[in-house]
């Protein structure tokens, strides 16, 4: 399939056109009119979902690299848009573009540095190229600034699995213990508090397990030499 490049022209024409819609907004504003201030608001979401829409249809078609030219116009445009920053970096990873993907993830937490999904987002790119430290670090801002009306479950699974994979087991064991006590009924936190208690602070029962089957070995050795002996 022949990949189409980026239209250019009409990135250009939609900047005109926002400038064209600031200059409205302005001199409605003068003119201590407020309705055309959400005209223009209408006129750069309908831009931004179009180029949503493009980005599907390049997806879904195979052209990655014109998807990611679309998702840099949306954040051109929004640089808010925390999910369009999460599919272009997906998308350059995909191509093997880590390090491009790790630097448009930069570029959205410098654009939203307040915001929990866009820390979240970050993480998992993290983790996918398995930077595991930077993944929790990642994790650990998003879980700060979380809202508390937010379930956080996810999240913090999240960070309990990255600081894991980046050695710092205690903060693994503290992040699945408030989850075990904040979901009591979640089998899956409690399952890896455990595991991960064993692995921090390994247990006298797993060192004694080995016993019996030393015994057993040595027994069998005897046995063995006094057949050979009979």
């Amino acid at each position: 399939m022949k990949k189409h490049p980026f239209p250019f022209f009409l990135l250009c024409a939609v900047t005109a056109l926002l400038q064209l819609s600031c200059l409205a907004q302005a001199a409605a504003a003068h003119d201590h009119a407020a309705a055309p201030a959400n005209h223009v608001e209408t006129d750069k979401n309908d831009i931004v979902g179009w180029f949503w829409e493009r980005s599907d249809m390049a997806f879904h078609e195979g052209d990655y690299p014109r998807a990611i030219n679309l998702h840099k116009a949306i954040v051109a445009l929004d640089p808010h848009d925390v999910e369009s920053y999460s599919v272009a970096a997906w998308l350059m990873w995909s191509l093997g573009n880590g390090d491009q993907a790790q630097q448009h993830m930069e570029r959205g937490l410098k654009a939203n540095p307040d915001n929990w999904e866009m820390w979240d987002a970050a993480g998992q790119q993290d983790d996918l190229q398995k930077y595991f430290s930077k993944a929790q670090d990642a994790y650990t801002h998003a879980v700060q600034l979380i809202p508390a009306k937010e379930d956080s479950q996810m999240l913090r699974r999240r960070l309990a699995h990255a600081a894991e994979h980046a050695g710092d087991l205690q903060t693994a064991f503290t992040t699945w213990k408030m989850l075990v006590k904040d979901y009591p009924h979640e089998a899956v936190n409690t399952h890896n508090l455990t595991r991960v208690q064993q692995k921090l602070h390994p247990s006298r029962t797993s060192s004694l397990s080995a016993y019996p089957l030393a015994m057993i070995a040595t027994l069998f050795h005897n046995i063995t030499a006094l057949s050979q002996k009979s």
